[in-house]
């Protein structure tokens, strides 16, 4: 067999001799030099190897410099473009037209993140995109030491300052570890974290689990943990009160273990650390943490100038007016530039950081508080600067449109069909699960996961004993999910909560009636069940004849509210007299939407031409059960 000289083969590749000695070594040929040879056969296998090697090399090149329309990527997620703008955003990017372009690689991440990749392996990032300060929010449960350990790495008295109401700070520090940046987000906790995911914010990038070594996983150390697992946020844990009697870190990894934060020493993924917050300890290995987990999450954001961010806090100052704290995910910001925060707007007036009381110019990535909105913002909302006020005015006027409709549609509390065309189209459906004994919550946990789902993944992301709370109520609306109770029912705090009539919560108390119900529902067999639900109950006083009006009753509420346009029902002595609307409802003489209990008011029901004095209005609404 011919006999080629390995200087010849490489030079008939188009490649060096010591990159053909590399490929030659992989296939377990041994070559001393460039004067050595090797046979024909090896060489067309070799070349063969060097050509796919090229090929993927051009193609994951021309990706790298490719670029996408968001367009596209919203079909490919299934998005709307709000919801993908801060993923956009947090590279660095500010796009907010779906006809906008961002490079391939970066998409291709945001694909990966959503479970959709668009490739089999990611292409490397482009060479304009440098790694960034990573944003943290400190979680766990009351009194494990969140704010103290904020406190001691910040190396500033914020705790006792907050107790004695003094507000000088912007809603986010910033430290520096071996010449590396950290920003913290000051308002520890999970649910400040969720309401921000609910309005569609992505700013956080680690999560620092707090959990004290004296007592271990509590209530709210769990509910940390699964709103923090639902954002799919990377877990650092802090064993806090190492120094304190009765601290046993051993036990604490074991508890978490049970929540899949496996230490590595134990083969898992999760970082731990041992800190005392109040001496100390362990601060400089826990921000080494934060810093590894951030070059491993590679955290990257684009040069380019236009500045973006997110609202983390807002208040109104009564000497300078509306003051909004946020993230710079992008760009650099400039005093005398125009900024749109949500629905309001404004020229910036005065920047302040962590470390700089008035700033001309802020790069990103940095914690800023800004003032000359004309309103205050609400946290989540993006903060974007424009060219121009026309372009703000343009654009506040369609958002003012489009609030009008999304505030239908949030009034409008979702529906069974709804519920079912979502579970059809992802195949996915989360549940929230609370008991009143642990003993039932496991019982009913495993009946829920014997269930036969087929296609349908059923996934219960939170569980809990006790009443469905707040916190339930936001994780589910970030989530999708819906709550389902055991022996146990709304806390009194739920129904008052805006999101209430956009989760789905069902109340059982029998576990084959729980079991029987979710198999049904997974097969889309559930037909709407509806309830009647009394809002209110007026006494009849006196009756009015009211010329082209007709009979107006003269009433005092005894219970609840009456509503204007709600179905009613007059009742005399218990028996049905008639049916029909509020059609009109007046407190003195002004026209009112509705009037509580305890206050006077002139009514009429629609319909009704027999109402004497002593009958009882009953005011209902037909609802769906759970809604």
């Amino acid at each position: 067999m011919k006999k080629l000289r390995v200087f010849s083969v490489a030079k008939e590749i188009g490649i060096s001799t010591t990159e053909l000695i590399k490929y030659l070594d992989e296939l377990g040929v041994k070559v001393k030099g460039n004067l050595s040879t090797i046979d024909e056969e090896t060489a067309n296998v070799v070349k063969e190897l060097v050509l796919k090697d090229k090929e993927e090399r051009e193609r994951r090149e021309k990706e790298r410099k490719g670029k996408i329309k968001l367009e596209e990527l919203i079909t490919h997620l299934n998005i709307p473009l709000k919801r993908l703008i801060p993923y956009v955003l947090k590279w660095g990017l500010v796009r907010t037209n779906k006809y906008d372009e961002i490079p391939f690689p970066i998409a291709a991440r945001i694909a990966n993140s959503f479970g959709k990749p668009l490739t089999e392996t990611l292409p490397p990032l482009p060479e304009e995109f440098k790694p960034r300060p990573p944003v943290v929010t400190v979680m766990g449960h009351i009194d494990h030491g969140k704010t103290t350990l904020l406190d001691a790495i910040r190396k500033t008295n914020i705790a006792v300052r907050e107790k004695g109401g003094i507000t000088q700070k912007i809603g986010a520090s910033e430290v520096v570890h071996n010449g590396k940046k950290i920003i913290f987000i000051d308002t520890p906790g999970h649910e400040a974290f969720t309401e921000m995911r609910i309005r569609g914010a992505i700013v956080t990038d680690i999560v620092v689990l707090v959990v004290a070594a004296d007592e271990g996983v509590k209530e709210q150390t769990v509910e940390a943990i699964n709103h923090a697992k639902e954002a799919k946020v990377p877990i650092i844990v802090a064993i806090n009160k190492i120094d304190k009697e009765g601290a046993d870190p051993e036990r604490v990894k074991k508890q978490l273990s049970n929540y899949d934060l496996l230490p590595e020493e134990w083969g898992g993924e999760t970082l731990y650390v041992n800190t005392s917050a109040k001496n100390g300890i362990g601060l400089d290995d826990l921000l080494e943490h934060i810093v590894l987990v951030a070059e491993l999450e590679e955290l990257s954001k684009s040069n380019e100038k236009r500045a973006g961010g997110t609202i983390i806090e807002a208040r109104l100052d009564p000497k300078i007016g509306p003051t909004a704290s946020f993230i710079l995910q992008a760009g650099e910001l400039k005093v005398g530039d125009w900024v749109m925060a949500g629905d309001t707007y404004g020229k910036i007036r005065m920047m302040t950081t962590p470390s700089v009381k008035q700033a001309k110019i802020v790069e990103s990535v940095s914690a800023v508080e800004i003032m000359g909105l004309k309103n205050t913002p609400v946290p989540g909302d993006l903060i974007i600067q424009y060219d121009s006020e026309k372009i703000i005015k343009e654009k506040i006027e369609k958002i003012e449109e489009e609030k009008k409709e999304v505030k239908k549609e949030q009034k409008r509390p979702i529906s069974i069909e709804e519920l079912f065309e979502k579970l059809e189209e992802e195949k996915k459906l989360k549940i929230i699960l609370k008991a009143d004994t642990f003993g039932s919550l496991e019982a009913v946990k495993s009946v829920i996961e014997s269930i036969d789902s087929g296609e349908i993944k059923v996934e219960i992301i939170h569980t809990g004993v006790g009443r469905i709370n707040e916190s339930d109520v936001l994780l589910a609306v970030a989530s999708g999910a819906i709550i389902l109770g055991f022996s146990t029912k709304e806390g009194p705090g739920v129904k008052k909560m805006p999101e209430r009539g956009r989760v789905k919560i069902f109340l059982f108390d029998l576990i084959y009636d729980l079991q029987e119900w979710l198999i049904k529902f997974i097969k889309g067999m559930i037909k709407p069940e509806l309830v009647e639900i009394i809002v209110g109950k007026a006494e009849v006083k006196r009756i009015f004849k009211i010329k082209g009006l007709g009979l107006v009753a003269g009433c005092i509420v005894r219970e609840g509210k009456i509503v204007r346009d709600m179905n009613a029902r007059v009742l005399r002595n218990g028996e049905l007299v008639g049916e029909g609307k509020i059609s009109s409802l007046k407190r003195f003489k002004e026209d009112v939407k509705e009037v509580n209990e305890g206050y006077e008011c002139g009514l009429r029901v629609e319909g009704v031409k027999d109402i004497s004095e002593g009958d009882i209005v009953e005011v209902f609404e037909i609802k769906e059960k759970g809604s």
